[in-house]
């Protein structure tokens, strides 16, 4: 194994807290009343013992606070999703005997009650409050109700810009699940309505990073460019960026799986980072890498690459292990993740994986922007095969595009041209203008050998690189004139570095499936030193050996892959599909779009 040398510095960290004791002067507030049982139990999330509080207080009271504790027992009730005892205790408080905060809650209250009601234009008219005089309490409610009232009304990019506040607000699985929610809404906006839309949002607004998003897969050009005027502290402290964006800290940290089940694919991604670290000429950081298969794991690894003094983090690798740091209080560092997981990349961070939705997405825009728009599915029962069409699926569809059946692959099952000439027949007779496969190399081997006597013949075919599990050179002759998605690494398009087969050849990490993960590992480090780049420019892009990599809004690297074409039983550079000229040049133009 590679080392590098010890690093001479390590940063201290101090962590204090202070204690501090206030005397009341004359005219000083006294401290408040205890809290009452109704309220303690709100506060512990005991909602439904605190309505049946509230409501007793309720009985005993009598004006206005005998209003106020009947909604205060609604809004218990409906917490605790109780919707008839919410409306039954809601009945009980008139809003004119409110006032404050507490008119906003029987509006929010009301509110709900009319969207239940089918009366979203009320619904809509009880919400029009600013939204920075909602207090913090209501604030998830509010938008939630205002962006349930603004889909119902058709209004679907008006509804993401409510579920965009709303996801400055959450964190792990409620802010991944609000999330899809706006990318639904916006995949189902035209590209001229979405383009205006996308520009009228005022600067600061957190949708735009969403609708740029959107707008840079449909290959649209910003409105202008990202938001990101927030400082990263980690970002800012690294030395003076080059003239192209090289700027690496000082001290590098990857935390990498080197011993244990996951050795191996940690020892191909730690070679590729190396590759790509010997092969810069210019200032380069000190690099160590951390074992998080080592006993205390990633915790452990993370403890002692701060103790170190570690100015940036690369990895971890497992999608666990991501969850896990960043939701961890103790990282303070920039880190580019080598998974996605459930919680979101810090700011100045970023998420990278080699995804099958990534393909999924690719090969439905490969079709789209041929004018392919009317596809027939075939797939299999794999869950990569099946990530991928989802992906495909959402993405066609929200773009235009028409899937006119799905086809399954079964194992025991061969014989696939009844299915294929039925999905054909039941859209109206009509040939397919495509096919996507998502399918391992037996199963496409299989239905290539069927797509003649099913009358498909000639329909252009595009796979994922699944496709490739299983392959059999001699055997995949069959495949001749499938497009797939592919690292330009793997087919001739180097940009500067080693051919592949001479280099596992002599690098065992480098070699059959450890291939993949060392263009990953390179890619790794270039993503690295060029992370204040692609933070900072919204247009700046990284060309890699997996593909052109950017980074949207939401930290997640995209990577639009380069295109193989199987051809005589081999797989060649697709006719249109090179991302760049193979010219044995260094790719050293990040940042250029």
């Amino acid at each position: 194994m590679l080392r590098t040398a010890p690093l001479l510095l390590a940063l201290a960290l101090l962590a204090g807290c202070a204690s501090v004791s206030v005397q009341r002067g004359p005219g000083t507030p006294a401290p408040s009343a205890p809290t009452s049982p109704a309220s303690q139990l709100a506060d512990e999330g005991r909602h439904a013992e605190a309505a049946r509080a509230y409501a007793a207080q309720a009985e005993q009271a009598r004006g206005d606070a005998r209003a106020r504790a009947w909604l205060r027992a609604a809004w218990q009730h409906q917490l605790a999703n109780q919707p008839e005892a919410a409306r039954a205790a809601f009945a009980n408080a008139p809003r004119r005997r409110l006032e404050g905060q507490d008119e906003l809650l029987h509006d929010l209250l009301n509110a709900g009650f009319r969207l239940e009601a089918g009366q979203a234009e009320a619904a809509l008219a009880l919400l029009g409050q600013r939204r920075e005089t909602v207090p913090d309490a209501y604030a998830t409610s509010w938008h939630q109700l205002r962006a349930d009232a603004l889909r119902r009304l058709g209004r679907g990019f008006d509804a993401a810009g409510d579920l965009a506040w709303l996801a400055v607000r959450q964190l792990g699985e409620e802010r991944v699940a609000t999330v899809g929610e706006i990318v639904s809404l916006l995949s189902a906006e035209s590209d001229a309505a979405l383009s205006a839309k996308a520009a009228a949002l005022p600067v600061g607004h957190p949708l735009y990073a969403y609708a740029g998003r959107a707008l840079s897969q449909r290959g649209l050009p910003l409105p202008r460019p990202y938001d990101r005027s927030g400082s990263t502290p980690g970002l800012d402290a690294l030395p003076r960026a080059e003239f192209d964006g090289y700027r690496p800290p000082e001290r590098l940290a990857a935390l990498l799986p080197l011993t244990g089940p996951l050795a191996a694919a940690g020892q191909s991604v730690r070679d590729g980072m190396l590759a790509g670290y010997y092969a810069e000429s210019r200032r380069r950081p000190a690099l160590r890498f951390y074992d998080t298969g080592a006993p205390g794991g990633l915790r452990a690894a993370l403890a002692n690459a701060t103790r170190d003094g570690a100015q940036m983090l690369v990895g971890p690798l497992s999608r666990d292990e991501v969850n896990e740091l960043f939701a961890s209080p103790e990282l303070s560092l920039p880190t580019v993740a080598l998974n996605r997981g459930s919680h979101p990349p810090t700011p100045g961070s970023a998420s990278y994986a080699l995804a099958p939705e990534d393909e999924g997405v690719a090969a439905a825009e490969r079709l789209l922007q041929r004018g392919l728009r009317r596809v027939l599915v075939v797939s299999q029962a794999d869950e990569t095969a099946q990530r991928s069409l989802a992906a495909f699926r959402d993405h066609m569809r929200a773009r235009g595009g028409e899937i006119i059946g799905e086809v399954s692959m079964q194992s025991g099952n061969p014989e696939i041209v009844p299915a294929l000439q039925r999905a054909v027949q039941s859209a109206g007779g009509l040939r397919p203008e495509a096919l996507f496969l998502s399918l391992k190399a037996a199963e496409a081997r299989l239905l290539a050998s069927q797509v003649e006597p099913a009358g498909l013949a000639g329909v252009p075919r595009v796979a994922t690189s699944l496709i490739l599990s299983g392959a059999n050179l001699r055997m995949d002759t069959e495949l001749d004139g499938i497009e797939y998605p592919e690292l330009p690494w793997l087919i001739g398009l180097r940009g500067g570095l080693p051919d592949p087969d001479t280099l596992g050849s002599t690098l065992p990490s480098a070699q059959g499936g450890g291939a993949r993960l060392f263009a990953f590992g390179l890619d790794a480090w270039k993503l690295a030193v060029y992370l204040d780049k692609l933070v900072s420019d919204p247009g700046a892009l990284v060309r890699g050996a997996t593909g052109e990599l950017t980074l949207d809004a939401t930290g997640q690297v995209r990577r639009a892959p380069a295109w193989a074409v199987f051809s005589g039983g081999r797989p060649r550079p697709a006719p249109d599909g090179a991302l760049y000229q193979d010219n044995g040049a260094p790719a050293s133009d990040a940042g250029t779009p």
